[in-house]
């Protein structure tokens, strides 16, 4: 699978607070990790969490919740959004109550959904769209300073590919956030998603998109391309974990990663900054990040 293309030019639009380590070991956190709540915020800011892999019902996924509450007790949170496998192991409606909207109800926002493979694979997809007020995708919805497009990574890359750059290409917010369940990159279980590589990661990379949300892998990691496109799997949301690999090739850099269960926090600042933290279960911020466009 070929990276992105000799042309891309490296533009810095991130920072971190933790890199990947040589010699095929998992990252430590940095020494500048912080307790959640200790990233800046200011209460007028538009923000949101991403989870990802979540809807099993077990103590993970409890813990997960519980965190993402704390966390909403302090900060501004407008949207949860979801990168699929919302409800396992079939997306069976029954299980809707019990994994998909009951442990949120903590953190007072709606919950935009992308499906994943779980979601999709016994015919429910549609229930749980309706449940979540949300329509077929690729959709859009938006808040202040930031517009998120919903894809299905599940169906019809080629089809949902002219959207995209139709939405990308029409007016609207400096900020993008492009979500969907199976990766453009990751060196895991599943790894990187060819048909998405194919159809969609060039049409992100031209329109410079600032942040690319996926799941299906069940862990944490954070890609920035050499154009400098910000790619997190945040996998993690209460599903058993899987292993982070190394020495993947063809894929940009990873920034980070880690074999943990989170959430990941986003705060929007004015019409060009996201600041994105991963928190574990105990409130710990173990990646910290800042995207400008």
């Amino acid at each position: 699978m070929a990276l992105l293309g000799a042309a891309l030019l490296a533009v810095p639009a991130c920072s971190g607070s933790s890199a990947e380590s040589r010699a095929g070991r998992e990252p430590v956190p940095s020494t500048s990790a912080t307790v959640a709540g200790s990233v800046p915020s200011d209460p007028q800011q538009v923000g949101f969490l991403a989870i990802g892999d979540f809807g099993t019902g077990g103590k993970a996924q409890r813990r997960v919740a519980a965190a993402m509450k704390r966390w909403a007790s302090r900060h501004r949170v407008d949207a949860i959004i979801t990168t699929g496998d919302n409800v396992y192991p079939d997306g069976s409606p029954d299980k809707f109550p019990a994994v998909l909207t009951k442990p949120y109800k903590g953190v007072k926002a709606p919950i935009w959904a992308a499906l994943g493979n779980h979601d999709v694979q016994a015919g429910h997809a549609a229930q749980q769209l309706k449940t979540l007020g949300l329509p077929r995708p690729p959709f859009a919805k938006r808040l202040p300073g930031v517009e998120f497009l919903f894809l299905d990574a599940n169906r019809d890359h080629a089809e949902q590919a002219g959207w995209l750059d139709r939405q990308l290409s029409a007016a609207g917010p400096r900020l993008r956030v492009v979500v969907f369940h199976q990766p453009a990159w990751s060196c895991s279980l599943h790894g990187s998603t060819a048909t998405v590589d194919r159809h969609w990661v060039p049409i992100l990379e031209r329109h410079r998109v600032a942040l690319v949300l996926n799941g299906h892998d069940h862990n944490y990691q954070r890609f920035v391309s050499p154009n400098g496109v910000n790619y997190i799997v945040t996998g993690g949301g209460g599903a058993g974990l899987y292993a982070i690999k190394y020495g993947c090739p063809g894929l940009p850099k990873r920034a980070a990663a880690r074999k943990r269960h989170h959430f990941v926090a986003v705060q929007v600042t004015g019409d060009d900054t996201l600041s994105v933290a991963a928190i574990g279960p105990k409130g710990h911020t173990f990646d910290w990040s800042v995207i400008t466009r």
